[in-house]
This record gives C-alpha cells, structure tokens and sequence, in this order.
C-alpha cells in the first residue's frame, strides 16, 4: 500500500480507539477528516538529510539600555551549522516508528567583542556520535532516553582542561541550539490538537517550545508558538501545506528537556558574569513547508529578537543588564 495510504489508515484506526473510549454514538463523524491530514511519514531504511542552521547576535548593554548599534554596548555572533541525517530503522505506521540520527558535519563560528573564540565548541563533536528517537504515529517524541545520553556526552566536552584548583570551568556552546532544533522538525505537525480530522486553512494551533539560550539556567525560555495553516500549493513534488508561526514568551516550564550539565561550575565569558535572567518579550515569527503527500518537513525558517534582563554577579551601582539577542534558525529537507 502506498505510504500515504498507511499513514491516514493509521491516524483513523488512533481516531477511531478515541471514539470507542468517548462513546460509539459519535464514532462515525469523529473518523471522517474535514480538512487535509498532516502527518509525518517515514519509509524504513530511506533517510532523509537536513542541514540546521542557529544564528544569533546578542548585544549586552550593561548599562541597561538596549542598543543594536555596535558602538554601543558589545556584540557577540553564534553559528552553528550542521547536516542531520535521520535514517527509520523500524517503521509501523499504526504504531511506534525507531529513527536513527546520525550527524554529517557540525561547525561552530563564534565572535565575542571583535575577537575570535578559538576554542572548538562542543558540538563540533556531534559527528562522532549518533542517537535513537522513537515516534509515535502522530510524530510525537515517545522515547528520547538514547538523545538524552548524547547530550549529556556533548554537555561533558563543554569542559575546558583546567588545573583541579581551578574547579570545573564551562566554554561556550551551541548545544541548547541543537536540542531545540531536534524538537522543532516534528512540533509543527505534532502539535494539532486532532489530526485525524484535518486541517483546513486559517486553522491555527498551539504548542510550547523551547528557546536556544547560551547559558545554563534552571528554567530553559519558553515561548508559546502559534501555527496557523495560511495555503496548500502543488507542484511537481506534491502538494505542500505553507504554515506560519508568531511567538509569545510564556513563564511555562517545559519539562523533559534533556540536560547537558550536572553540578556546579563557573562560564566563561561575559555570561559568567551575569545572573537571574528575565526572559521579558520575543518580537518576530515564522514560515513553515510541509509535504502533504510524502509527510515530510521541508523548510522551517524563524526569525525573532528577544528581551532579556539580567543582573550582575558582583553589582555595581545601579547597573542593570539588558541583551538583545537576534536570532534565526533555519531547517531544509536536503534533495
């Protein structure tokens, strides 16, 4: 049977469990789609290959008043780019799906008050390593233990090699990035509230999502992410769903995030000098590609500027941080 004919089999037979459970009398109109069904869909042993590009540019202001002018305040840029491949090991359309992620190649770039970090970041060891993720059939994450393991192993090389008396001292790093990003290729069409009924355009729905920080802290920033299904145009590859997103920041504490780090430690750089981050306001949004009929994402690509106060680990004065940070994240189906 073709995959696309698996995938809607599947999501009506999960339809139709619901029903049984919420009563027989309203099975019937719960199982028929009122508008294009979004789902994932994989076919065993064919991987699909994406290049994931985070960029920010944040600017510190520790006087307190936000500026994008260079000649005020200072700059940091962050880049990472790295090419994913994600390869179904074992495929049930009306069950769990196992994907194996291995990574091609992973760069880091990094600029900090007009001088180059040379130090490697840790995700530059990605390559090295591969994990397992295991979806259900809607495209939700149901296991992640073995993502997990390698983000606690990319977290242990963000260590510099510092004498023992120095304690434990953390470089900088693009992990939070990476870990977001992984959650952000299947959260635009995980996150219908009933897929098996469809979506029909100017539907909108919600999720809440993780934000790349640069910095270790206990409440990683959330943001609510609002998708709204805008057109579905064909061409030669099929027909394509195109989504936009719009964000809020929300004080929500998303839970099972993975963690890089355990213990205590001291940053390196100027985020070793700051504290208790406010993460106030996220101005920006973005444009979504999705092949209906292979159930495959092809584009993500966001823009957003971010408010956030902080304070000093060593007040002076009536000093109050502000950064702003630039970001974009872009991720595209490799052909």
């Amino acid at each position: 049977m073709h995959r696309v004919g698996l995938k809607r089999m599947a999501v009506l037979l999960v339809a139709g469990m619901l029903a049984a459970v919420g009563g027989c009398e309203k099975s019937n109109s719960r199982l028929q789609p009122t508008g294009e069904l979004l789902l994932l869909s994989f076919a065993e042993n064919q991987p699909l290959h994406y290049r994931m590009v985070s960029e920010r540019r944040t600017h510190f202001d520790l006087n307190g008043t936000e500026s994008t002018q260079q000649s005020q305040g200072q700059i940091m840029t962050e880049r990472l780019e790295a090419v994913m491949v994600y390869t179904p090991i074992e495929v049930d359309p009306f069950g769990l799906t196992v994907i194996r992620a291995t990574c091609e190649s992973a760069k880091v770039t990094r600029t900090a008050f007009t001088r180059r970090q040379n130090d490697a970041d840790a995700m530059e060891s990605l390559p090295q390593l591969s994990f397992t993720l295991t979806l259900t059939p809607i495209g939700q994450i149901e296991d992640r233990s073995d993502f997990e393991r390698v983000v606690q192993q990319l977290g242990d090389k963000a260590f510099a090699q510092v004498s023992p008396t120095a304690g434990r001292v953390k470089n900088p790093d693009m992990i939070s990035d990476f870990i977001a990003m992984q959650s952000y290729l299947w959260d635009t069409v995980a996150s219908i509230d009933n897929p098996a009924k469809g979506v029909t355009v100017g539907k909108t729905w919600k999720t809440r999502q993780m934000l790349p920080w640069p910095s270790p802290v206990p409440n990683p920033p959330t943001r609510i992410t609002t998708f709204a299904l805008q057109d579905i145009l064909s061409d030669e590859q099929g027909r394509k769903a195109h989504i936009t997103s719009t964000y809020a920041m929300t004080g929500d504490f998303l839970r099972n995030i993975p963690l890089a780090y355990e213990g205590s430690f001291q940053m390196r750089g100027t985020f070793g000098f700051l504290r208790r981050y406010q993460f106030e306001s996220i101005e920006g949004g973005g444009t979504q590609i999705f092949n209906i009929d292979t159930g495959v994402l092809e584009k993500d690509h966001q823009k957003y500027t971010l408010h956030v106060g902080a304070d000093l680990a060593l007040p002076l004065g009536d000093s109050k941080p502000v950064l702003t940070i630039e970001q974009t994240i872009s991720i595209e189906l490799l052909q």
